[in-house]
């Protein structure tokens, strides 16, 4: 039987897996912002906190993409959302809705609206340190996975 950490990790590498075919070969600089986000995050997660990082996703992405992640079990789907976006609203709605199906995954996220999430996100300590642990992962296999 496996751990609920051992699925959302083995998810998120059949995600880069799929991600690095399917950018590599239409989107060439969404797979770089994407890259890019994941590389970057960390150190605002760690100076400003996840809810934080959820908003600047937002933000500077598109909304419904980021949201998309509490809605969504594959990057498949996640690919589908971010078609007619631009390349960094794409690096950006796709690192947030990455991050939040891996939160929503382990059972760190029970909420079904982005807004939802972002209330029961402040200043929440624990859920700083379960998604950096995250974090740190998503951003070693974007770094295998999609080449500079």
């Amino acid at each position: 039987m496996s751990s609920p950490r051992s699925e959302v990790l083995g998810m998120l590498v059949d995600c880069f897996e799929l991600l690095s075919r399917e950018l590599r070969e239409k989107d060439t600089d969404k797979a770089k912002a994407l890259r890019t986000r994941a590389r970057e995050m960390p150190a605002e997660l760690i100076s400003k906190g996840f809810s934080y990082v959820l908003v600047l996703c937002a933000s500077r992405g598109e909304l419904n993409a980021v949201e998309s992640g509490l809605k969504y079990d594959s990057c498949q789907e996640l690919l589908e959302v971010i078609k007619g976006l631009g390349d960094e609203k794409a690096g950006y709605s796709l690192y947030g809705a990455i991050l939040l199906m891996s939160l929503k995954k382990i059972g760190a996220v029970s909420k079904a609206k982005f807004s939802e999430v972002i209330k029961d996100s402040l200043d929440n300590p624990i859920l700083d340190f379960t998604a950096y642990s995250l974090m740190d992962w998503i951003k070693r296999l974007a770094e295998a996975y999609i080449e500079e």
